[in-house]
C-alpha cells in the first residue's frame, strides 16, 4: 500500500515552514500511524534526510501524547 504523507517541516521556531510531500511504500494494512511512521523515518535517514519528528510516550495511541493530526483531527 502507498500513502501520501502532508508533514509540516520547519527548522527552528524562527524559520518559515512549509509542509513536504512524502510517499510512504511497502505499508501494510495491519500497522499503526505510529508504526507506519517508523519505517519512513528509516527510508529518511538511509536516504540522508531528517527523519519525521513527533512527540510520544506510551507508542499505542491511546494516551493521547502522540502529537500527530491525521486527515484534521488529533
Amino acid at each position: 500500500m502507498k500513502v501520501t504523507l502532508m508533514v509540516w517541516r520547519q527548522e527552528s521556531p524562527e524559520a518559515t515552514g512549509r509542509l513536504q510531500r512524502i510517499e510512504a511504500t511497502d505499508i501494510t494494512p495491519d500497522m499503526s500511524f505510529l508504526e507506519m511512521l517508523d519505517v519512513v523515518n528509516e527510508r529518511l535517514m538511509l536516504a540522508g534526510d531528517r527523519p519525521i519528528a513527533f512527540d510520544h510516550d506510551c507508542r499505542e495511541g491511546i494516551c493521547g501524547s502522540c502529537g500527530v493530526v491525521i486527515n484534521g483531527v488529533p
